[in-house]
């Protein structure tokens, strides 16, 4: 293998390349699907290739294919050439530290040696689990139990060696009662890095039949708030997962700041001179993007590119802290790479991404915050969200939601929702609790799209004075 991948490394250098790398990527997947308890689809897929991307006269040139095969590194290398005539700006790449490095995430119980039967029948069990009331009229439960390896060189000397198996489990589950004209709906991704003991750390049974139990209290119970109102709100990590994602990791992508994907996906509402320069929050807001930490779902300790992963602060104490840039964008500004360049397949070039993004803990407790708040609500789940293409204003609808009153926890309230820009909402932040935790995500972007495993968390916190609107209901 490694031979193979330097000689195309050695055909793109011998072309001109001033600089080459060359990725060998080999993703599987078998999965299952269970709909209301019945076996609706068993599958395997997989994809395996080469990739070759080269740097000439300040232009990229990618090309990839099954084999590895010299035409790829000449059809890169011809890209790159063509694109040298027609390029916007230099394309240079920064310092960084590169690193060389065999791993692999250890399982207990391997993946492999998982019988799809059992999957299926761990399926049908854990449908019998969320099975608590016949109104939850639509259970779809899916189970996939993956793994990628990758080989890469490049012409600064890095070889990196990985393996990285992960199990993800997505659930879908309604609740609809028809007397009432009133439908609930939760959906929930599971997932990280490491064998099936993963079932058992990701506590899945317990929080999937939690998750159906609410939903038949929301349908029974809930009331929606009767007018508009400035509530202090106390959001659970699952809010925290989201809103640190969309609002700040999105955002702190390089190549989204610098316009790369203004057609695509949209833009940003950072600079490049933010850096170190503006506040986004309050003094209790540092926001991390970690792909190090271990079993977790966006896991990785070496990037495409060949830098050594690490932790980024995104935010440290309310003011923008650093951008995740791939080597090329570091080099527009003058940085160092933050090890983020990541692709999804073979066939996928590398670009900023985040991996496991959350607001990291303070020193409060959650019941703390809870007892601390006077008038107010508590989010412990959302079924909505939205938020512009500068990810500056966002809407955010609750799913599980309860009335604070003096420090305790009330009725539960309807599908209550915020309408915010990122700024209002993390400069109103007061309490930041230590409850870490974290959520699973396929995270999309690119043209052609990446789809790439992430998880998104973080911990309780309370954001003061808010508006809090009702839900629009059909009546």
């Amino acid at each position: 293998m490694e031979d193979e991948l330097r000689g195309l490394l050695d055909k793109a250098l011998s072309l001109g390349a001033s600089y080459a790398e060359v990725r060998y990527q080999a993703d599987s997947e078998r999965s299952v699907r269970v709909r209301n308890g019945v076996l609706e689809r068993v599958s395997t897929d997989s994809t395996e290739g080469y990739s070759v991307r080269v740097l000439y006269k300040g232009a990229w040139g990618f090309s990839s294919g099954p084999r590895p095969s010299i035409e790829l590194a000449e059809t890169a290398f011809k890209m790159a050439k063509a694109a040298s005539t027609l390029r916007r700006r230099e394309v240079s790449l920064a310092p960084s530290e590169l690193m060389s490095l065999k791993y692999d995430v250890v399982e207990k119980t391997r993946l492999s040696d998982i019988q799809m039967e059992d999957a299926v029948k761990y399926l049908v069990d854990l449908d019998k689990v969320v099975s608590v009331d016949k109104r939850l009229s639509v259970r779809m439960l899916s189970l996939s139990m993956m793994e990628t390896r990758k080989t890469i060189v490049n012409s600064e000397g890095v070889l990196v060696e990985s393996r990285v198996p992960r199990l993800e489990l997505f659930m879908v589950i309604m609740a609809h009662d028809p007397s009432k004209g009133l439908s609930q709906q939760r959906s929930e991704q599971y997932g990280g890095s490491g064998g099936w003991e993963l079932i058992k750390a990701l506590r899945i049974e317990d929080d999937a039949k939690r998750n159906a139990e609410t939903l038949v209290k929301i349908i029974d119970n809930a009331k929606p708030i009767k007018s508009e109102e400035k509530l202090d709100i106390v959001f659970s990590p699952e809010l925290a997962g989201i809103f640190t994602h969309e609002s700040i990791g999105h955002p702190s992508e390089l190549d989204r700041i610098m316009g790369r994907e203004g057609a695509e996906a949209g833009e940003s509402y950072m600079k490049p001179s933010d850096l170190g320069n503006l506040r986004i929050g309050s003094e209790y807001v540092t926001i991390i993007d970690d792909p190090t930490i271990p079993n977790s779902y966006g896991y990785y300790l070496v990037d495409e590119e060949g830098v050594k992963a690490r932790p980024r602060i995104l935010v440290n104490k309310g003011v923008i802290n650093e951008f995740l840039m791939n080597r090329e964008y570091a080099s527009y500004i003058g940085a160092r790479s933050s090890a983020a360049a990541r692709a999804s397949e073979f066939n996928r070039e590398p670009i900023p991404r985040m991996a496991n993004t959350y607001l990291a803990p303070g020193d409060w407790k959650p019941d703390e915050i809870i007892r601390e708040t006077r008038n107010g609500l508590y989010f412990v789940s959302y079924q909505e969200w939205n938020i512009d293409d500068r990810r500056w204003f966002g809407r955010y609808g609750g799913l599980e939601a309860y009335r604070i009153t003096n420090g305790e926890l009330g009725e539960l309230v309807l599908m209550p929702y915020v309408e915010l820009t990122t700024k209002a909402l993390w400069s109103s932040v007061d309490a930041v609790a230590n409850d870490l935790s974290f959520n699973a995500g396929t995270c999309g972007k690119g043209n052609p799209m990446q789809g790439v495993p992430v998880w998104f968390g973080g911990v309780t916190f309370r954001v003061k004075n808010i508006l809090v609107k009702p839900p629009v209901l059909n009546q």
